[in-house]
């Protein structure tokens, strides 16, 4: 009768410290066992004979089913497992210092709430009907033996694939997968996503560890269709197919304190976080000690009225501008970490420490000839080259510290990510601050220029020229499919330009003018001294050369260029199609991704019928048939930008200097580390 006790209570305490207790419907049956094992432990007082007989034969069949259920539902359990990651290890050393946004939610409901409307709450979270955004009622990817059939089973979203496991371990073996006829075929449930504001990416469980590969296909929310996982990553055509683990990579960002988990010997992961997404402990630190320290009410309002901070929990905005800002770098920067160290234990950074205790920060500009960078390059040839343009200023998106600590704002002065951004105040598609989304955001330090703006920039005052930020932070770094602005705050320079490749401001607004006719006015207006140029450069317009001559990211930042409203207010809009309709069969899918999107923005193309993943012949043709349209549509000669885009004043095409361009493509392989 005692074992019987045990074992029941052994039951209720695997339903409630056990991931079980996730799982409702095996923690239902679990509970019917513990029950009837408690009923028969009582009736065994009264029936010792047959009590026992009961027993045994009740127990037994109450263990065949939870055992039946445990055998059928492995893979469902398995899955469990793999998203109960938040609830698993807080972080190495650390069980009781983290709390959860929950937790804080309850004494700050407004912070809560304004957190919880943003992209990085939602950035990584179960794949369940709240958060699933793609289509997988019954969706067929891929062809042949390589399709991929997605099916929605209730409140669960499955695929039947290739076994991740055996292309991820034959990839890394080099093998040539694509060849194999009759790859192994295995049925996985999507666990988890990543991304929540263009697009997501879906997780599969490996069957090592608790790893998680990705679904080789994303789903693009403008488009409302699934495409490869390569082709919306500025990466080589021939580069492949991109595979990737959760564990070693996007946790890193995409959760709170995430820890990977590397197991020695092994070589599997035990991963876990404390919340998937970007949570308040990500910025605030961990919260335990806050939450004992104002049980107290007295304590709680002797701080408002003191208004001096709580000292048991960090709050950013009272840090100093270098220190505030480095929570926030410790995602949107380039660091270096003992990898082996990361891997097992994840990065001991806390909110208000300094940064670079805890990683080397990578910033070519300043130390980029350190023996750690040298390393790095060692293994990784195009590592600096992949993130960062030739004079060592960020290129690609999610990377903002590292961009803004090249200003001299943030080197010389006060400059710091909360100046502009908040968590709390803001618009959660890009976090800027209420009121910062204009020069009210450079006049807190500027604000002597507020009442000589025309003077300075020599725009109207109301014109897109006079914003601050289409100068000093032009859109010159690249990522999710989209051309965003630099946070390196810096001045228009035509001879930065012709060093590094990056575009300069002037001419990414000015699509129809030259780097001559840019570098006139720098010297002009503010004494820069003239740029030794190429006759070609002098007599083609920049946005033309970039979108022809350059290599892949130049392109997409052109193609982007050409269709930003901004632009095509300054320079018109009725002659960018030939170009953008050029790079709708460009090596690239990404630059032909954008360049659709830019073309749909010039009148009589807004209904352009083009994929951009589709055949060759069929992209060829596409491109073919803008031009032709194009040619068709009237022309108006007191519209004529000029020589300098390439067409004649009565409207035809310079298709010689076209092909002569296009002929001179950089096609060095290009693959951004967005």
């Amino acid at each position: 009768m005692v074992s019987l006790y045990v074992e029941a209570a052994s039951l209720v305490i695997q339903i409630f410290e056990s991931r079980f207790s996730q799982d409702m419907l095996l923690a239902t049956l679990l509970i019917l066992e513990a029950s009837v094992l408690l009923f028969l432990a009582l009736w065994l007082a009264h029936r010792p004979t047959l009590g026992r007989t009961l027993a045994a034969a009740a127990s037994l069949l109450a263990l065949l089913i939870t055992a039946g259920y445990l055998w059928t539902s492995q893979q469902h359990r398995r899955v469990l497992s793999q998203t109960a990651l938040a609830s698993e290890i807080p972080a190495p050393g650390q069980k009781e210092a983290y709390v959860t946004s929950d937790t804080c939610g309850s004494c700050h409901p407004g912070e809560y709430a304004s957190w919880y409307s943003t992209y990085h709450r939602t950035m990584t979270r179960p794949a369940t009907p709240e958060y699933v955004k793609a289509d997988f009622n019954d969706v067929t990817l891929g062809s042949g033996t390589w399709a991929y059939s997605l099916e929605q089973k209730g409140e669960e979203y499955w695929v039947e694939m290739v076994d991740p496991d055996w292309e991820r371990l034959n990839r890394l073996r080099g093998a040539d997968v694509e060849t194999v006829s009759n790859p192994p075929r295995v049925e996985r449930r999507v666990v988890m996503i990543t991304g929540s504001h263009h697009m997501q990416t879906f997780w599969v469980p490996s069957e090592f560890g608790r790893e998680l590969i990705n679904l080789p296909f994303v789903y693009l929310f403008e488009d409302q269709r699934w495409v490869a996982r390569e082709d919306v990553f500025l990466r080589p055509p021939e580069a492949g197919r991109f595979l990737d683990l959760w564990n070693d990579n996007c946790i890193e960002c995409h959760s709170t304190v995430g820890v990977p988990g590397l197991e020695d010997g092994s070589e599997a992961f035990e991963t876990a976080a404390v919340e998937l997404g970007i949570a308040c402990e990500a910025c605030h630190g961990p919260a335990q000690e806050h939450i004992q320290a104002n049980r107290n009410p007295l304590r709680r309002y002797a701080l408002h009225f003191r208004d001096q901070g709580d000292p048991t929990i960090i709050q950013p905005s009272r840090l100093d501008s270098k220190r505030g800002s480095e929570v926030c770098g410790q995602c949107h920067g380039v660091g270096l970490s003992d990898a082996r160290k990361w891997l097992q234990e994840g990065h001991s950074y806390q909110p208000g420490e300094e940064l670079e205790e805890s990683r080397f920060l990578v910033l070519p500009a300043q130390n980029g000839d350190h023996p750690r960078i040298q390393r790095m390059l060692a293994q990784e040839p195009l590592a600096v080259e992949s993130r960062f343009w030739s004079d060592g200023k960020v290129r690609v998106s999610g990377r903002e510290f590292s961009g803004m600590v090249e200003s001299a704002c943030y080197q010389k002065g006060e400059l710091s990510c909360l100046s502009c951004h908040s968590m709390h105040d803001s618009d959660p598609n890009d976090q800027l601050a209420a009121g910062m989304d204009g020069n009210d955001a450079c006049f807190q330090c500027h604000s002597d220029y507020r009442a000589k703006l025309e003077e300075h920039t020599h725009h109207p005052p109301s014109s897109s020229g006079s914003q601050c930020y289409n100068c000093h932070m032009p859109h010159t770094s690249y990522g999710l499919l989209t051309a965003m602005r630099s946070h390196t705050i810096d001045s228009p320079s035509v001879t930065t330009n012709l060093e590094t490749g990056r575009p300069n401001a002037c001419n990414l607004c000015h699509l129809d003018q030259t780097l001559e006719w840019a570098s006139q006015y720098l010297q002009r207006w503010y004494g820069i001294p003239l740029s030794p140029l190429s006759s070609g450069q002098a007599e083609v317009a920049a946005s033309i050369s970039w979108a022809l001559e350059g290599d892949a990211g130049q392109r997409a930042l052109a193609a982007w260029s050409l269709g930003w409203p901004s632009a095509l207010e300054a320079s018109g809009d009725d002659w960018q199609a030939p170009f953008l309709g050029h790079l709708l069969n460009d090596p690239y899918a990404a630059v032909r991704y954008v360049a659709q999107r830019s073309l749909r923005r010039l009148p009589e193309f807004d209904g352009l019928q083009y994929d951009y993943v589709g055949a060759d012949a069929e992209r060829a043709k596409a491109r073919g048939a803008v031009i032709d349209r194009w040619l068709q549509l009237p022309w108006d000669p007191e519209k004529f930008r000029g020589p300098q885009v390439l067409m004649s004043i009565d409207g035809n095409l310079q298709t010689d200097a076209i092909r002569r361009l296009s002929s001179r493509r950089n096609d060095r392989p290009i693959a951004l580390g967005e």
